[in-house]
């Protein structure tokens, strides 16, 4: 049997790449359309050049590999050219001379095949070869991606089913993980995302940059959306795993990605917990960083442990709705304010956060400290503040945060 027949009768993608590999005798990676490693083999282990060696390590592209592959037109190439192409060496980054080839499905590019060339160049055939392949390939990727896909929403709707309430108990929960086939994290803690303006397209975009970062190859992560927030649970085997770096590092790309959309979001992060049940308790609090984000106007701690204050403020301003109760010393200030730019009142709130020094101040409101020391004599001149009286300037402190409603 001919090795196109031998790997069309296959119908496990490692096998297969496993068989070109030896037949070949040289590197064979496979990757999907997202550039993350699917399968790789290579006749002799030393073989794989450094790239492959990163890529192998890290299970995606690296940055510096991305990077480079933009400016010398490969991610174009690999869009928009049917046959295969060669690559040349990069040193920069480690890379050998490859030829790569689109892996298609029903007219869709479901993946890419690298092969490394070595001492002894792929004779014209094996373009061809590889090109002939590259369908069947693209078939098995599809089928991987369909049997991922549906256990995707398994998990969906497990993790859903948490949040809605519906397990009572940990063994009602230990129950439906199995029923779904659940992998539970041993610790855990969950990631909120809003978007400032609801955009429906622009919030999965979000959630499929959240699953790319995590990868889910270990299966204690996953991403979900439910009331038009991206929850984001991330798990970890040990209780010193790096939960909440990692939630920094998934938020900073969404960041990234929505500042070139001009356009914010706001975030938090819940506790780490290690009781199952306790998924929705950290939700609520990832939530409750955005409620004061919100309320405040202003930037507030990423994680509910460093809250502090911020996480009563939303009942603090629920009871003064309720009592009608408004700061006469906000009023003023507000007329002291020249075109109702709030500058007074910004410059106060930081003033009193920073223990009514005028140096660190003025260096949070990058303004100079002859400044600050300006606004403060108007405002005192005005209210005749004690503020060496703790109540009146923590009530003060509290007026301020929560005067985020009535600027609305």
């Amino acid at each position: 049997m001919e090795l196109f027949d031998r790997v069309l009768s296959i119908n496990d993608l490692d096998a297969v790449i496993d068989l070109l590999s030896f037949e070949l005798e040289r590197p064979v990676i496979v990757e999907s359309s997202d550039y993350t490693l699917l399968a790789y083999n290579s006749h002799y282990i030393q073989h794989f050049d450094e790239a492959n060696q990163q890529t192998i390590f890290t299970k995606k592209w690296t940055l510096p590999i991305y990077e480079t592959f933009i400016d010398a037109g490969v991610v174009n190439k690999l869009k928009t050219y049917e046959r295969p192409f060669v690559v040349e060496a990069m040193p920069d980054i480690g890379l050998n001379t490859r030829i790569v080839v689109s892996a298609k499905h029903e007219g869709r590019i479901m993946g890419y095949i690298w092969i490394q060339q070595m001492e002894e160049s792929l004779p014209v055939e094996g373009f061809n070869f590889l090109y002939d392949i590259s369908f069947h390939i693209g078939k098995l990727i599809y089928d991987i991606q369909k049997s991922k896909l549906k256990q995707e929403e398994k998990e969906d709707q497990f993790y859903q089913n948490i949040f809605n309430r519906l397990y009572k108990s940990a063994s009602d929960l230990e129950w439906g993980a199995k029923e779904f086939g659940v992998k539970l994290p041993e610790h855990f803690a969950v990631a909120a995302v809003e978007l400032i303006t609801k955009d429906d397209k622009l919030l999965y975009d979000l959630q499929q940059i959240a699953q790319t970062s995590l990868q889910l190859e270990d299966k204690l992560h996953h991403v979900l959306t439910k009331d038009d927030i991206l929850l984001i649970v991330l798990g970890g085997k040990r209780a010193d795993a790096p939960i909440e770096a990692l939630a920094r590092e998934v938020i900073q790309r969404i960041r990234d990605y929505v500042k070139d959309k001009e356009t914010s979001v706001m975030s938090g992060v819940g506790g780490i917990y290690q009781n199952p049940l306790d998924l929705l308790k950290s939700a609520n609090q990832a939530k409750e960083v955005i409620h004061a984000s919100r309320l405040t106007h202003r930037p507030v701690s990423l994680y509910y442990k460093d809250l502090h204050v911020y996480r009563y403020l939303q009942a603090i301003a629920d009871k003064n709705d309720e009592l009608g109760y408004e700061s006469e010393h906000l009023k003023k200030i507000r007329k002291l304010d020249p075109n109702d730019k709030k500058e007074l009142l910004k410059t106060l709130e930081i003033y009193l956060l920073h223990n009514c020094k005028i140096k660190p101040t003025a260096a949070a409101l990058f303004v100079h400290p002859n400044t600050v020391n300006y606004r403060i004599n108007q405002i005192n001149e005005a209210l005749q503040l004690d503020l060496t009286d703790v109540l009146q300037r923590f009530q003060l402190l509290l007026d301020l945060m929560t005067r985020g409603r009535v600027e609305k």
